[in-house]
């Protein structure tokens, strides 16, 4: 599934236009963490990989769990922590 993930926060600027496009292998938003964690890997030396394990994913009306499907319309939102938690 292809998600078009909005970065917020400290994730802002490290794509242009604030945006990234993942191919995500599964349904779910555990399966969005791992594919955006790889993205971070190998593109973004500068993010840490225990803030991207606190990121939370959100639609435009509500955050989802890890265990959620991803929305149908592949549109989504990554958060960062803020103030450190």
């Amino acid at each position: 599934m292809d998600i078009d993930l909005e970065l917020f926060g400290a994730l802002r600027g490290l794509e242009a236009g604030d945006r990234v496009a993942l191919a995500v292998n599964g349904e779910h938003v555990a399966d969005l963490r791992a594919a955006l964690q790889a993205h971070a890997s190998a593109h973004w030396p500068s993010a840490s990989a225990s803030m991207l394990a606190s990121c939370a994913f959100a639609t435009s009306s509500e955050i989802l769990r890890d265990a959620q499907p991803l929305p149908a319309d592949g549109q989504m939102a990554v958060l960062p922590p803020v103030s450190g938690g």
